[in-house]
């Protein structure tokens, strides 16, 4: 089973569902920072990957929060669709393919960050 690994930054306040309104624009720009993001880190870590790849795909996200408080999973899971965007565009796969998701809690990290795993499912 062919993987790819990365780590991200944790993801702005600004892309969760829970977040304060704010107006559209500037949740726009935290999008669009963020899926270019996910393009420039899955261009710089993943050059070996296969572009004519079709299949099935399973994703894996290790959070590590910037501090002790309470997060929902879904909520930043939810932060992290434009990233996963970025990266799917990068590596030439439809985020379609994606057929199984594991997410976890780790160990908080000053600052926060995400490990992210893509793997090609047999």
């Amino acid at each position: 089973m062919k993987a790819i690994k990365m780590t991200l930054d944790w993801p702005d306040r600004a892309l969760s569902p829970n977040a304060p309104k704010r107006h559209w624009r500037s949740k726009q720009a935290a999008k669009v920072l963020a899926k270019n993001i996910g393009y420039c880190v899955a261009c710089q870590e993943c050059s070996d990957w296969d572009c004519d790849y079709i299949g099935d795909l399973a994703l894996m996200l290790i959070f590590h929060p910037p501090s002790r408080r309470r997060m929902d999973l879904d909520n930043i899971f939810a932060s992290m669709k434009p990233h996963l965007d970025g990266i799917c565009e990068a590596l030439s796969v439809d985020d379609s393919q994606i057929k199984r998701v594991v997410l976890e809690w780790a160990v908080v990290v000053k600052g926060g960050m995400v490990e992210l795993s893509l793997a090609v499912l047999t």
